[in-house]
């Protein structure tokens, strides 16, 4: 058996792969970079930290605030090499907004405030720019179990 945490990583991976899906199906779970060449745009979804507020009875449910990155990459196609990143993470905004409780796997699930978005260009072997935008889950478990 996986973590809460781990649900929610595969919910959201769910919502992005609804038809038809972001970055062409190219949606991963916890990817390492880079990627691949020959791919000009992709999703990782992968857990940044996840902190716990216990209930005060003991056996009542741990209410968890995880928080989520998804990387919206994409290979510079023009003079501007953050525009492709840029759309594709509108895209999954709009795709995310439409599953505030990512089908009853959460309480809630919204962008964080503050500290919401980071941009980064690279030029490997083609620029390639990463928009990352972070999302708080909360959800519970059951006692204080990761489950």
């Amino acid at each position: 058996m996986n973590s809460a945490q781990f649900a929610i990583v595969g919910a959201i991976l769910g919502q992005l792969q609804v038809d038809p899906p972001m970055a062409g199906g190219r949606i991963y779970r916890s990817r390492m970079r880079p990627i691949s060449v020959d791919q000009s745009s992709a999703v990782v979804v992968r857990v940044e930290r996840s902190t716990s507020t216990l209930a005060e009875i003991i056996g009542g449910p741990t209410t968890w605030a995880t928080l989520v990155n998804v990387e919206c990459y994409a290979r510079a196609t023009g003079s501007e090499p953050d525009a492709g990143a840029d759309a594709l993470l509108v895209d999954v905004f709009d795709r995310l907004a439409l599953a505030p409780t990512l089908g009853g796997t959460a309480m809630s699930f919204e962008p964080l405030q503050g500290d919401t978005l980071s941009w980064e260009v690279d030029e490997l072997d083609s620029k390639i720019a990463c928009i990352t935008a972070k999302f708080v889950v909360k959800h519970q478990t059951k006692g204080r179990t990761l489950t």
